[in-house]
């Protein structure tokens, strides 16, 4: 199944003006992701303000409450609004919304978490940039459906970029998914990863 993904993350880099892809990983968990820059299509959006995109997150238990030892993946659409606050283009903020799914024991869970990003560009003066990034999605009840109860995400990542459309990246990530079911407190991932991401 991650021999598919991959191979159709790497189709749509071909047939698709990709704004970015980002494959980070660590001993146990595989995150993909895809984002796609509206601007690029549609002539009345500017460039890098606008994007839809996708997430899969192969979750393992070790990194989890899980106790069954059982892995479990996670999947997200989502979209995001973001601009440039300052002239030289250091900081930058946005909006953004998810659908999130996951199934844990036969237990299905749906969230429309809504959330804040940023991106600031540290004034260093080197030759690369070192980009440190932070998001926070959450969604209460009433944006929680089937045996959800509510979704919390939160990361913070940096990125260095080495040329202009590759960048490593490291960071730390937490997601709690609780269940409207007795002892459903329950968080799905919280690990450290490190990956790479392209810009297309």
């Amino acid at each position: 199944m991650l021999k598919t993904l991959v191979a159709t993350l790497a189709l749509g880099c071909s047939l698709f003006a990709m704004h970015e892809a980002e494959l980070n990983l660590n001993n146990y968990d595989l995150n993909l992701k895809l984002d796609l820059d509206m601007g690029q299509f549609n002539d009345a959006v500017d460039p890098d303000t606008v994007f839809v995109g996708a997430r899969y997150l192969h979750g393992s238990y070790h990194h989890s409450d899980e106790l069954r030892d059982k892995d479990h993946d996670l999947v997200d659409l989502h979209f995001a609004v973001g601009e440039h606050l300052d002239a030289n283009r250091a900081l930058k903020l946005g909006l953004g919304a998810k659908l999130v799914y996951t199934s844990i024991e036969g237990y299905d869970y749906y969230a429309m978490p809504l959330g804040l990003f940023a991106r600031y560009t540290l004034p260093l003066n080197l030759a690369i940039p070192f980009v440190v990034g932070a998001d926070l999605y959450y969604a209460p009840q009433v944006l929680a459906w089937q045996d959800a109860k509510n979704y919390l995400e939160y990361d913070l990542s940096l990125d260095i970029r080495i040329i202009e459309r590759a960048a490593v990246t490291a960071g730390y990530r937490k997601i709690d998914t609780d269940f409207d079911l007795p002892g459903g407190d329950f968080t799905f991932n919280e690990a450290w990863f490190a990956g790479v991401k392209f810009r297309f």
